[in-house]
């Protein structure tokens, strides 16, 4: 810095105004606020009726697959199973375009600061700064994020003072351990407090392996329930008539950068490594499906070419003709495209995380303990030499079974609901 810009410096400091507007141009920005608990303030409610709330981030197209999807599947069951009940879906962190109500075509969008006798309602309530919503005595909400469980764990308890009744109920869907998306953190804490609830508080978790972490890290709950993940209708329509189709030298990876755990970076340093290790990597095309980024050089004239979020066929279509797949989820949760790439005859490479181990779910899947660069490129190699042109046949496990079913997926609903009758 030259002396003539250091003696500006050391003058405008002697400014009131002007050291102001220097400190506060270069004094870091202090977080002070939590966004995702916003207050979800209730108040009193007209609606003396049982009312089955589903608390959901969004109902957006966007936003409308994964997870949020499976529980809006969850919430339509759990549903069936009572007789004469009025929802309610409660969104916390987006409103819904008109093109996005199509699927939710019975219910009635109403406004927070309204109270209607309606059977089929649609509240958002993202724009929540100072304003309340209405909670009645006989409100059950069913949440789907660790922000919307503390959100109705207070409600809960501010449903129990005010109507002078035992705390309701809550049913928490859990579809992943959710402080782990954060680093050690307010965000961490929030959510793992969530878990630890004292209230009566039934979890439902998405599979059995994130049951068992849970029980493994000591978390205990008052009732927990879980099911298995299934392969998705469409796709397995498209895998009946799988079994002919020519395999090209071709590896799809799960490509998501901006989602962490998804370790986007791992894959393409590990590809970075490959591309020089594998004798015959210019022979490949590698595609990146999930989230759009750029198209990545990855040396030796190569390129990772992104498609996207794409349609179910179209991703049916590369799940189809690619050889090879790379999948990784530092997480408990088993992930699904893992499992997907493994049914449509490819050869998998994913990784270990506490007790799972994917490899026990499908003869196709490779799950590493190490995945540093290295050694994923190493399992690269190893299966571009060895790929097969057509999917690769394996013996139908009992998981397999499950996971291509048509059973019901949520067959402990019975008795669940059972409890809140």
């Amino acid at each position: 810095m030259s002396r003539m810009m250091e003696a500006m410096i050391r003058r405008a400091k002697r400014v009131k105004f002007l050291k102001r507007a220097y400190q506060s141009a270069i004094q870091p920005y202090v977080q002070s606020h939590i966004s995702e608990i916003t207050p979800f303030t209730p108040r009193e409610s007209g609606n003396t009726s049982r009312r089955i709330n589903l608390l959901v981030p969004s109902i957006n197209q966007i936003h409308l697959f994964g997870g949020i999807s499976t529980a809006i599947q969850f919430y339509n069951q759990v549903l069936y199973h009572f007789d004469e009940t009025k929802r309610r879906i409660i969104t916390t962190d987006a409103a819904p375009e008109e093109h996005d109500l199509i699927s939710f075509s019975e219910y009635k969008v109403t406004s927070p600061d309204q109270d209607p006798d309606l059977d089929f309602q649609l509240v958002p309530f993202n724009d929540r700064y100072n304003k309340t919503i209405p909670v009645g005595p006989h409100d059950i909400f069913i949440v789907t994020s660790w922000w919307t469980a503390y959100f109705a764990q207070r409600i809960v308890q501010w449903q129990s003072n005010f109507y002078n009744q035992e705390p309701n109920k809550i049913i928490y869907f859990i579809q992943d351990y959710e402080p782990g998306f954060y680093a050690w953190s307010s965000q961490y804490a929030l959510a793992d407090s969530t878990y630890r609830y004292l209230g009566p508080q039934v979890a439902v978790f998405n599979s059995s392996l994130l049951r068992d972490y849970f029980v493994n890290q000591g978390y205990t709950f008052k009732q927990s329930y879980c099911f298995e993940p299934r392969l998705n209708n469409l796709l397995k329509s498209k895998l009946i008539a799988n079994n002919e189709t020519e395999k090209k030298k071709k590896i799809l990876i799960y490509g998501r950068p901006s989602v962490s755990r998804n370790a986007f970076p791992l894959i393409m340093e590990a590809l970075r490594v490959w591309v020089w290790k594998c004798p015959n990597a210019s022979e490949w095309e590698v595609i990146s499906a999930g989230e759009q980024h750029e198209d990545i050089g990855i040396g030796n004239g190569v390129i990772v070419k992104s498609k996207g979020k794409m349609t179910l066929d179209e991703y049916a279509e590369e799940l189809k003709t690619s050889s090879i797949g790379i999948s990784l989820m530092i997480s408990p949760h088993p992930s699904y495209p893992p499992l997907e790439m493994a049914h449509f005859g490819m050869n998998v490479i994913t990784n270990n995380y506490a007790n799972k181990d994917l490899s026990k779910y499908h003869s196709n899947i490779v799950s590493l303990d190490d995945i540093s660069p290295e050694n994923i490129a190493e399992k690269l190699t190893d299966l571009c030499i060895q790929s097969p042109s057509k999917p690769s046949q394996r013996e139908i496990s009992h998981f397999t079974s499950l996971y291509l079913g048509n059973s019901s997926q949520f067959d402990f609903l019975r008795e669940l609901v059972n409890d809140f009758k």
